[in-house]
This record gives structure tokens, C-alpha cells and sequence, in this order.
């Protein structure tokens, strides 16, 4: 439930949040409109990445600029500012760990392009922050804040104000309309329409490279300039997104004259994507335009690139040579002979479909096999009757596969690419090195069997290296691209090879976590998935002293001691109810035994699965409902013994406490009004049950003095509870609170239990006379005695 309070506050960060939009509006842009989409969320400590507030936005083609706009609240004045820290990405979800950097190896993160700003939390608008992005990439953006961790006091909800912090994020774009499309292979005359002037060319998938001509160009207005002076002050080409001025990405050129022309040439284009053309000129242009296209078809795997009996494919948990079956038929292929070495001429005689374009590769798109859990796809290679994860190599031409990675669904975990040679049959005398490019969204460029510098580099070696691994975490939707290239060695001398089968066996997959077993954060972490709304996406949690992507990291060795000495004295501490299990049975309370058994067993069990989530028994929330509830249940019946109620009324109030107890629980576990009601209604059974006593019998039992004891020591342990605990100390006050509360239960327990009847059924009696008794004589003299439930002699009158 919402505070009201909270509610005003949200209402009134929202006004300024519209305030700011309306003067961004002002603020010069080609195309302002109003907010396209505007969220607000809480922000928390960042302990783990289950912490970070996401947001998600969609943004359009042919956007010019989109703004960001961010401001940070607290709900009080008392509050402390606090830093956020805010990541904005495209396509997937910023990397953010706790210290802000990643040393997992085998690990890719160089390829994270998050902008990163930082604002101060303020109770009114004082702070905005804005992000301006200039041509961003169409589709999906995404936005993480958090806050820097600090020693959060730990306290119910409810028994004091806690500080929340919120932040809300508006975005702005500017979008151009209308834009002229330039078709593929024909000569076109184009005529600017305005100082900044944008064309639009698709380009189809199994494009290889594509070259744009501009030539021609003239002035419509010719008596009203100069012939000599430049009649393109600026021309601009990129892929995806509008070309800005002054920006990196962009292929530009500048003052292109009336006499030249200028020709862009794209060997490795973003395939089935619209190119955007910019011209930029001080008067109305007329000019001369054409885009050629060469292309290289997509196929299934040739006999010649695997082996024709393969009929298995790596096994999920190992590449190196571990296979099982995953489709049975017949051998599709005969066994041929294959010589040792094709040129490369030869290569296009066996492969007629290359004939026409000798810059082809052979290119092959991967097959995608989907399993039931999430992030669990493998990536194959596809034949007519066969699906294979080993491919063969020869080092006349390169091999290029390429597989997708979707939006939304693939991108909250790990691409994972292992890569392991075989050389069982590789001849001694030559060594193998090949090299493995990787790329996303474009064909990696191999030169001189190096990869360029956009590209991934990794590398297999029959000497020392076969087997290379690279996991690349929240991977951005895309055709990613591998060309792998072999080459053979004769004493470091590069040469023919002469080896007859160049296998690499290939598993591509996504998983959750970092791991493929049944540890996938490794033994000091445990893998959570976190699912907001229509997003996705899994993290490691660590354990106490350990940090990292994959909980590997160690700071120092005093958090890992701080860790275990945590978790033992959070489970030892329960041993104190054992006293309070042996009295309750000595006293013949057996239902109050049973319940503090049950409490001193739960609590360890999910204080063992709190500090250490490798000891989990049960899901985490069960563990923890299981705690809270039997911990206020043992209040409860204590309460209901101290009260000395009949017999008959004593599983009245049992009962009665479970149902109450379930369902505040239930409803919210961690605020205090979940432990006032049962306790404000427990406590009212003693008092009620001294109130008839004394109304009844003018008497009521003064409290014994072991009885004020125990009554101060739950009085202590609830204001350590309270106002003592925080995230730093948690585990000794915790601790000492265990131990109070479980010894209070010793001095609060009843000293015995009475003799309780259940009615006045009970009733002895006494005969004074049993030869001569007359009804009439019986008025004077008493014929029998009651006594009651209380032990209390009642004389007839």
C-alpha cells in the first residue's frame, strides 16, 4: 500500500516533470513535438544488478535527435541526497557491476557503448539532467539507475519514515518525414529540397558491398552562382540512421564542385537496412546519382565444409568432443575422396554458385534450435537432412556463418561462442593456426589473416591452443557474423597444408548465466532471472565477500570471514530456543514446545539461505514466509499461555492466531503493521483474562518478578530489532536478537501448568447423610460442596 504522503509526492515530481517538458519544447530543434514516452519508478542501493531500476523506449526510424530527460527525487527534506547513476544503451541492457568494471575472462565487454550521466536526488525539481543522442539508432533503448551503495539501516516499514527515492525519465525526438527513397541499380537525377536534404537506399540482405556514385552535379538557379564555388558544401552516408554533421559514424566528404564527382564505396554494408544520404547546399541542386550492388547467396553447408556422416552435434555442456544425437537418418552424402588441398581456383570450379563473383566466401546461416528454459538457444549448421556443430576448413577461402540474436528475448543473458580443433588426425610435421573474426550487424574484414579493428578476435593453434572461448553478456540484437580462416605452418614458415580434415567443432548458444552447469554463477553466487513488465534478463547474485560478473572476485579476505562468520552466528543463534523446547515439555506445554522447535529450525534454514544462497532447501520466499510466520506464532502462543485459559478455550486461540498471523504475513511480511496485529490481539488475551479475573474474584495475580524480567528483555530485543540493525551489522545485532528474544521465552512461560476443568460439570460431592435425608431438612443443612474451575469453595446457600 502507497502512502498517502508518497502519493502527493509522486503527483507533485510528475508536474515537474510536464513543467520541464514544456520548456524543453522551447529549446530550438528542426521538429519539436510533445513527450513520446514518460516513466517513473523507485531507485535502490545497487548491491546487485536485481536492484537497478530499468526503463525501456522504442524509438523510431529517421530521428534526427532524441533527448533524454532525467530527474531524481527523495520524499522528505529530512532525507540525505544521494548520487544516481544513469546508463543509457541501445538494443539491450547495460553492463553495471559494483564497482563499475569487469575482469572475467573470456569475457567481451568492449563492446558496452552506455552513455553514462549522474544526478543528486532533491526533494523539488532544483536538478535536471539532459541527454542529447544525435541520429540514434532505431528500436530499442534502454535506461538503468541506481544509486552507490551505502549502510542502509535495516528497519520495519512503518515504525519510522524510510526515505524512498524515485526518478522519472521523459524522452524528445525530432523525426524527419517524407524521405525520397534512391532504388538499386539505376542511374537516378535528384533535386534537393532544403539546405539539409535526406535519401534513403535499401540495402537487401546477401549484399556483399554496394558503391554509391554522386557526379554531375548543377545549380538550378545558374545566373545566380558562381560556378566556381562548391556545389555540395557536404555529403554524408551512413547505415541505419541519419548521418549528422560532425559525427564519427558518418562517411562524409566536403565541397564537392560542379566538375567532380564522388563515389562511397561500402565492402561490408548492414545488410537488409535502409542507408541514409545527406546533402548538404546553399542553393536548390540538381544531381546525378547510382548505387550497384554485389551479392553472395546464403546456402545450406556444402559436403565439401563437413564431414557427410555427421550426424550429432556438440553437447550442451562441453565442446570438446562430447556429441549426442539430435536427428537420426540415413547418410545423406557418399563418401568421396577429398583432396588435401583445393586452390583457389579450384575451389569456384566445385562451386559453381561462386563463379560469378570470385570476392565471395562460402556463407552459411546458422540454424536456430530453441529449448524450453530461457536463454537457451543453440546455434547449427544445417544441411538437407542434418543439423552439425562441426565444420570443415581448408586454407584456400574463408568460411562465414552468421546467425541472429532477437530483440527482447536473447538479450538478457550470455552469447556464448566456445570454438575447440580437433587434431587427432593432424599430421605432426605442420602446425594449424586458424583465425576466428567476430562481428555484429556486419561482415568482419580479414586482412592478411588479421581482423580488423571493429572486429573480435580469437585464435586456435594445433600446438598450444585448441580451444577458445568468448561470452559476451546482454549481447545486442543483430546478424552477428564469424569468418573463420585456416592456415597451415611448416616450422613458423606459412605453407600449403597438407592436412587432409581442418575440423573445428563450434558451440554457439545462449545461456542464463555465466556457467553451463549446475552452477552457473560458480560456488559463490547463484543465478537469478528478473523479469519487469516485457523485460527480461539474468544476473548473478554473490554471496557475501565475493563480487564480479560471475561472483569470482574477491576484494580482500575479510568480507569472505565476515561472510562465514555471518552465517554461523545467524544459525547458532537459534540454539538459544533449545531452553525454552525443554521447559515448555517439562511443563506439559507441548503445542508451545512444537512451536519453538518449528521456530528455531526455520530461522536457521533461511538464514542459511540468506547469507549463503547455496544452502537453499526451498525457494527463498517460502524459506522466509516460513520464518516470519512461525516467529510471530511463537509470540502468540506464549502470550495465550501466560493468559492460563481453560482447557476448552486454549485451541480456540491457537487456531485463531494462525489464521490471523497467515494472513498478514501474506498480505506484506516486512512492514510492522504485519507484526502489530497479532501481537496487539495476543496481548490482549492476558489482559482481558486478568480483567475477568478480577471482576470476578476481586483478585488478580501481581506480575512475578521473573515475569517483569522476561517482559524487559523482549522490550530490549525489539528496540535493537528496530533502531540498531543496518546492512553492516546486521548479522551481530541479528544475532543478539535471537538470543534475547529466545531467552525472554524462558521467564515469560507459566511456572506450571494448573488443573484446568472444562465445565461445572466437574463438581464433587460430599453426602453428610445417607440414611435419613429429607428434602425439607436440606435447606439448613449443606448435603454437598462445589468447587469450581478456579479451585474457589462455593457454599450452598
Amino acid at each position: 500500500m502507497v502512502s498517502l504522503k508518497w502519493y502527493s509526492t509522486s503527483l507533485q515530481n510528475l508536474r515537474f516533470s510536464v513543467f520541464y517538458n514544456v520548456l524543453f519544447i522551447l529549446f530550438p530543434m528542426s521538429y519539436c513535438t510533445m513527450p513520446r514516452a514518460s516513466q517513473e519508478d523507485l531507485i535502490h542501493s545497487f548491491k546487485s544488478y536485481s536492484d537497478v531500476t530499468m526503463f525501456h523506449y522504442t524509438i523510431p526510424k529517421e530521428v534526427l535527435r532524441a533527448t533524454w530527460q532525467f530527474a531524481a527525487f527523495m520524499d522528505d527534506l529530512t532525507c540525505q541526497p544521494r548520487k544516481v547513476y544513469i546508463h543509457l544503451k541501445f538494443g539491450s541492457y547495460p553492463i553495471i557491476t559494483k564497482n563499475n568494471n569487469i575482469s572475467v575472462k573470456n569475457m567481451y565487454t568492449e563492446h558496452d557503448d552506455s552513455i553514462i550521466v549522474t544526478t543528486i536526488t532533491t526533494y523539488q525539481s532544483k536538478n535536471t539532467t539532459l541527454v542529447p543522442v544525435y541520429g540514434p539508432q532505431p528500436g530499442d533503448w534502454f535506461v538503468a539507475a541506481y544509486m552507490p551503495y551505502w549502510n542502509e539501516k535495516v528497519q520495519q516499514q512503518g515504525l519510522e519514515h524510510k526515505c524512498q527515492y524515485s526518478i522519472g525519465t521523459v524522452v524528445l525526438w525530432s523525426q524527419e518525414d517524407n524521405i525520397e527513397n534512391i532504388p538499386v541499380g539505376y542511374k537516378q537525377t535528384l533535386r534537393t529540397s532544403a539546405t539539409t536534404t535526406y535519401y534513403k537506399i535499401y540495402i537487401p540482405s546477401k549484399t556483399w558491398s554496394f558503391r554509391l556514385s554522386v557526379w554531375n552535379c548543377s545549380f538550378t538557379l545558374r545566373n545566380l552562382r558562381d560556378i566556381r564555388e562548391s556545389c555540395i558544401d557536404s555529403i554524408s552516408l551512413r547505415g541505419r540512421a541519419l548521418p549528422i554533421l560532425n559525427q564519427s559514424h558518418s562517411i562524409k566528404l566536403k565541397n564537392l564542385t560542379m566538375n567532380t564527382n564522388y563515389t562511397f564505396v561500402e565492402s561490408s554494408p548492414y545488410e537488409d537496412s535502409y542507408y541514409y544520404l545527406s546533402i548538404v547546399s546553399n542553393s536548390v541542386i540538381e544531381f546525378n546519382v547510382k548505387i550497384d550492388i554485389s551479392e553472395c547467396p546464403i546456402k545450406l553447408t556444402e559436403k565439401f565444409f563437413t564431414r557427410e556422416y555427421i550426424n550429432t552435434v556438440s553437447s550442451s555442456n562441453s565442446v570438446k568432443g562430447h556429441t549426442k544425437d539430435l536427428i537420426k537418418h540415413k547418410w545423406y552424402y557418399q563418401e568421396t575422396n577429398v583432396s588435401s588441398f583445393y586452390s583457389r581456383d579450384e575451389f569456384y570450379k566445385k562451386n559453381k554458385a561462386y563463379e560469378t563473383d570470385n570476392l565471395c566466401v562460402p556463407r552459411h546461416q546458422l540454424v536456430r534450435v530453441k529449448y524450453a528454459q530461457t536463454f537457451s538457444s543453440v546455434y547449427f549448421l544445417q544441411g538437407e537432412e542434418w543439423l552439425s556443430s562441426r565444420l570443415m576448413l581448408t586454407d584456400s577461402v574463408p568460411v562465414m556463418l552468421q546467425f541472429d540474436i532477437l530483440p527482447l528475448i536473447d538479450i538478457g543473458g550470455i552469447l556464448d561462442i566456445n570454438l575447440h580443433l580437433e587434431v587427432n588426425k593432424m599430421s605432426l610435421k605442420q602446425s594449424v593456426v586458424i583465425t576466428i573474426c567476430i562481428q555484429r550487424g556486419r561482415v568482419p574484414k580479414l586482412e592478411n589473416y588479421k581482423c580488423q579493428s571493429e572486429a573480435l578476435s580469437l585464435y586456435l593453434s594445433s600446438l598450444d591452443k585448441q580451444n577458445t572461448n568468448l561470452s559476451i553478456a546482454y549481447p545486442q540484437p543483430d546478424t552477428w557474423y564469424i569468418i573463420t580462416h585456416a592456415r597451415c605452418y611448416n616450422y613458423d614458415n606459412p605453407t600449403f597444408c597438407q592436412v587432409k580434415e581442418i575440423f573445428v567443432l563450434m558451440n554457439i548458444r545462449t545461456k542464463n548465466c555465466m556457467h553451463s552447469n549446475q552452477s552457473p554463477c560458480g560456488n559463490h553466487g547463484i543465478c537469478q532471472e528478473i523479469q519487469k513488465n516485457i523485460l527480461h534478463y539474468a544476473t548473478c547474485n554473490c554471496f557475501k565477500g565475493y563480487t564480479g560478473w560471475d561472483c569470482t572476485e574477491v576484494p580482500n579476505t575479510i568480507p569472505i570471514m565476515s561472510s562465514l562468520i555471518s552465517t554461523v552466528l545467524l544459525i547458532l543463534s537459534n540454539i538459544f530456543f533449545i531452553p525454552a523446547i525443554y521447559i515448555a515439555v517439562k511443563r506439559d506445554l507441548y503445542a508451545e514446545g512444537l512451536v519453538y522447535l518449528t521456530t528455531m529450525i526455520f530461522s536457521s534454514i533461511y538464514h542459511a539461505c540468506d547469507q549463503n544462497g547455496q544452502f537453499c532447501i526451498a525457494k527463498y520466499e517460502i524459506l522466509q514466509y516460513s520464518d516470519f510466520f512461525s516467529s510471530i506464532l511463537a509470540f502468540w502462543v506464549t502470550l495465550v499461555a501466560m493468559a492460563e485459559l481453560p482447557t476448552n478455550f486454549i485451541p480456540l486461540c491457537h487456531m485463531a492466531g494462525v489464521f490471523v498471523i497467515n494472513f498478514v504475513v501474506q498480505i506484506d511480511r516486512m512492514r510492522l503493521i504485519s507484526i502489530l496485529i497479532p501481537l496487539s490481539m495476543g496481548i490482549a488475551i492476558p489482559i482481558f483474562r486478568c480483567i475477568y479475573k478480577s471482576l470476578q474474584f476481586r483478585e488478580c495475580k501481581k506480575p512475578s518478578r521473573k515475569l517483569l524480567f522476561g517482559l524487559l528483555l523482549v522490550l530490549a530485543g525489539l528496540l535493537l530489532y528496530s533502531f540498531s540493525e543496518t546492512e553492516e551489522n546486521y548479522q551481530y545485532v541479528h544475532s543478539i536478537w535471537h538470543i534475547v528474544m529466545a531467552t525472554s521465552l524462558i521467564f515469560l512461560l507459566p511456572s506450571a501448568k494448573l488443573k484446568r476443568t472444562t465445565s461445572l460439570r466437574s463438581i464433587t460431592f460430599y453426602n453428610y447423610s445417607e440414611s435419613t435425608w429429607s428434602y425439607k431438612e436440606s435447606y439448613s443443612i449443606p448435603t454437598f460442596t462445589i468447587i469450581d474451575q478456579e479451585n474457589h469453595t462455593i457454599a450452598p446457600n
